[in-house]
């Protein structure tokens, strides 16, 4: 059966969106016998991936293209629109204005109207200047309503997806680093280039889960939308937490040595392999004999003694062990 959702592999969202509100705003102007070209370039980059970015940048995009339009009116009539001073000046001066008034989001589409608009002004100065302000306001408004109504962002599959994938990641690296401590190999290239991948991959998790929670204030939403982003929100927590734990077992003092006992050896062996199981096998499978005994290890070693190290990497073992056993409760 063909996959119904087959188009989301082929055409994203905000592809859809940018096509539609490019049309409109043709459109738009076309009826006020206005040239679309400026309002095109303001609609396109307004689509941004959540609504309220959309109308956020879009009160700091308007005032910064007027800006460019000024500049591009004042210069066209000072030096002429074949003056390479007209162009020049009229990108440099809307990008020093655009950053002192902390306009950099619109500095793009405010520099690209203040030197295009440059070859049409001929002397009609005020004309152009107020339909570059208007064909602006259009492509701004029609974009962010094209945002807001059509296809709403929804990134809940996308979240789930690398909820997933940084978990599976996260067992895998916790499997592997406890076999490196069992052999001894307390520092380990590998092991550093892995988890920094999963950290970049939490990151993005956090950026997704942000534009979801920023999609569903500008939304009415049933109390299940916000129920099912507060589940997933939490189990982003769990996971950042866990990465904090594996993070102290992977970066070691380069002196770093350790002996275990063949007790010790065997539990954490167990331990690490049912954590790597977890998602193949679909449940948590508890080693609390292993535990146990590890608990009775570090209970018997001194703190600050030449066991320091063997005893934070126990407890950070058992503390990982704690988290997946509350986790999968």
């Amino acid at each position: 059966m063909l996959n119904e959702k087959w188009y989301k592999n082929l055409i994203g969202a905000r592809t859809i969106k940018t096509g539609l509100a490019t049309f409109f705003t043709t459109v738009f102007c076309m009826l006020l016998n206005l040239t679309p070209i400026f309002a095109i370039l303001t609609a396109i980059v307004t689509i941004e991936p959540t609504a309220k970015a959309s109308i956020k940048k879009g009160y700091r995009r308007l005032p910064a293209t007027v800006i460019g339009a000024l500049f591009a009116v004042v210069f066209t009539f000072i030096f002429g629109d074949q003056s390479p001073f007209a162009y020049a000046l009229s990108a440099t001066l809307t990008i020093l204005a655009c950053t002192k008034l902390n306009l950099q989001v619109g500095t793009t589409v405010a520099v690209l109207t203040s030197v295009a608009m440059i070859p049409g002004i001929h002397e009609a100065y005020v004309f152009n200047f107020f339909s570059r302000l208007l064909t602006a306001l259009i492509g701004l408004v029609t974009a962010g309503l094209v945002n807001f109504m059509i296809l709403p962002p929804k990134y809940y599959n996308q979240l789930e997806d690398h909820l997933y994938d940084s978990e599976e990641k996260m067992y895998a690296l916790f499997n592997h680093r406890c076999h490196e401590l069992l052999l001894g190999r307390f520092q380990s290239d590998k092991s550093n280039k892995k988890i920094i991948r999963i950290s970049n991959l939490n990151q993005k998790i956090d950026m997704l889960t942000g534009y979801q929670r920023d999609e569903l204030t500008y939304h009415q939403n049933k109390a299940d939308d916000w129920k099912k982003l507060n589940k997933l929100t939490n189990r982003a927590y769990t996971n950042r937490l866990l990465m904090t734990h594996l993070a102290n077992i992977i970066y070691l003092p380069k002196d770093a040595h350790v002996f275990f006992t063949p007790e010790e050896k065997m539990a954490i062996l167990k331990i690490s392999t049912s954590i790597s199981q977890i998602l193949c096998d679909g449940t948590f499978r508890r080693e609390r004999q292993s535990a146990s005994t590890l608990k009775s290890s570090v209970k018997q070693l001194e703190e600050f003694d030449q066991n320091q190290i063997k005893s934070h990497l126990i407890y950070e073992i058992l503390l990982i062990y704690k988290i997946l056993d509350h986790r999968y409760a």
